[in-house]
């Protein structure tokens, strides 16, 4: 969502202004359960109580590794995610849930 603009448009690098809080937080639907609750959720959202994009740190790499997979350039023995089924099989399903947002903003 911080990817297709959903999230932290008025946020600068020095102030969060997207901030969740616990009355209000920010709810991503689960995409194990699409939404119909499940182990990995709660009622079938993802509740962001704080700064989305601290939330989603630890997908950087990720991401950024999918879109140079993307490019030609797969992750190599030795590096990062050297775990090379789990990595395209977690690519997919990134670059599905990205193409749903996009969809869902149209």
């Amino acid at each position: 969502m911080i990817r297709q603009g959903m999230l932290c448009l008025h946020c600068s690098d020095k102030e969060c202004k997207d901030r969740g809080t616990d009355a209000e937080p920010i709810e991503i639907e689960c995409v194990a359960c699409n939404g119909t609750g499940c182990d990995e959720c709660k009622d079938g959202v993802y509740r962001v109580d704080g700064c989305p994009n601290q939330y989603c740190s630890g997908l950087a790499q990720f991401v950024e590794l999918v879109d140079l997979f993307d490019e030609g350039l797969p992750p190599v023995a030795g590096g990062a995610l050297d775990q090379s089924a789990s990595f395209i099989e977690a690519s997919r399903r990134f670059k599905i849930e990205e193409q749903r947002a996009k969809a869902e903003r149209k």
